[in-house]
């Protein structure tokens, strides 16, 4: 949607700037003082807003750096006058022009990766700041134990700097999954030895996730990444009472449509209605708002002046239908399709699947307001 066009969509996903800051201390007190912490803010903020968020936390001052997935989400970021460092996580083959222009830390996680950055042949590589990415078993990307002083040695040879080496914890939520966890982690520290050992100076570490923190604080090293925590769901499950969920999507009763027995609802009749005086109201939001299709024919409830209401029939690409006969409500009313009293894991079920898929699919077109 273009920036000159007023977005009167009305549906709307409410994000609770003070609860960001509430759940990113809680964080904050797990670790060591010294301990610099990342917040992940890919995927549009984990579909919240990346820019208004990340505006807010860097004036907390609580923050050190952010991650992001792409150098597009970067760049949005530095030209919305973010100044904290950011680490890119999937550079592809890093455009070296784009990474200065804009100061941001690419990842290098493979060694076709390194010999296309080498071959850029600037005149001064220590203009700039690469992490090195390890896979320790999540096998999605990463240098492995046996590349590692190959690539240390090119490393030092180009005067390349390290900032950072990291890896990702794969089921780091989940106790059954703690043996591999910590192997995960042994591998990891195998690797920074062998690399230090060419390199002759320590690059900051990162290894531990939202969970990890919680679950493996002994592993903190120099820094954490915190994601979805952050936004209000502790992946581990462990402290989630202390976490106030940052996002509250709403909207409001477009129509309510008075129906008998024998009616139907929506594409292809499944919405049936079965009791005469039957009321069904109309929401303003549909699957490419992110509210999945998944969630029609009863598998979802909405809240409603006081009430859960359940959907009925197919949701379409852009309205839902619900039912509203025991809800006493009229056109305008607010409807919350997630927030303080339907939980998104609670979604998440319904639709089976997880908690940040239901985040971060909120479409662009839903307004995103800041309280």
């Amino acid at each position: 949607m273009s920036s000159k066009v007023k977005n009167s969509h009305p549906t709307r996903l409410i994000v609770n700037h003070d609860a960001l800051i509430q759940n990113l201390a809680l964080y904050r007190h797990q670790l060591r003082v010294d301990t610099k912490i990342m917040l992940m803010i890919k995927a549009f903020g984990y579909g919240s807003g990346d820019v208004a968020i990340a505006q807010k936390l860097e004036l907390s001052g609580k923050l050190d750096y952010f991650g992001v997935a792409y150098v597009n989400e970067g760049i949005a970021l530095r030209e919305e006058g973010i100044n904290l460092p950011i680490m890119v996580m999937n550079t592809g083959v890093i455009d070296l022009e784009e990474v200065l222009a804009f100061n941001l830390e690419p990842t290098i996680y493979n060694p076709t990766q390194l010999q296309e950055l080498i071959k850029l042949n600037p005149q001064d590589f220590t203009a700039i700041a690469v992490h090195l990415k390890i896979d320790s078993g999540m096998h999605r990307l990463g240098f492995h134990l046996d590349e590692i002083k190959a690539a240390a040695e090119k490393l030092v040879e180009k005067n390349i700097k390290i900032k950072g080496v990291y890896t990702h914890l794969s089921a780091s939520p989940k106790p059954e999954f703690d043996d591999f966890s910590r192997e995960q982690i042994a591998y990891f520290d195998q690797c920074y030895a062998v690399l230090v050992e060419t390199l002759n100076y320590k690059p900051l570490r990162h290894i531990l996730n939202s969970a990890g923190i919680i679950r493996f604080n002994d592993f903190q090293y120099e820094m954490v990444r915190a994601g979805m925590g952050v936004y209000g769901i502790e992946p581990a499950g462990i402290m989630q009472e202390k976490f106030t969920q940052v996002s509250s999507l709403v909207c409001q009763i477009s129509q309510i449509n008075l129906l008998n027995k024998g009616d139907t609802v929506g594409y292809e009749r499944r919405g049936k209605i079965v009791t005469n005086g039957s009321r069904v109201a109309i929401l303003p939001i549909g699957y490419a708002d992110g509210y999945k299709r998944h969630f029609g024919n009863g598998k979802a409830d909405v809240f409603i002046n006081g009430k859960r209401a359940v959907t009925i029939g197919n949701v379409c690409m852009d309205m839902t239908f619900v039912d509203v006969t025991e809800v006493d409500c009229k056109v305008g009313d607010m409807v919350e399709l997630f927030g303080a009293n339907i939980d998104i894991q609670e979604l998440a079920k319904a639709a089976g699947t997880i908690d940040y898929e239901i985040l971060t699919s909120i479409g662009p077109r839903v307004v995103r307001a800041y309280v």
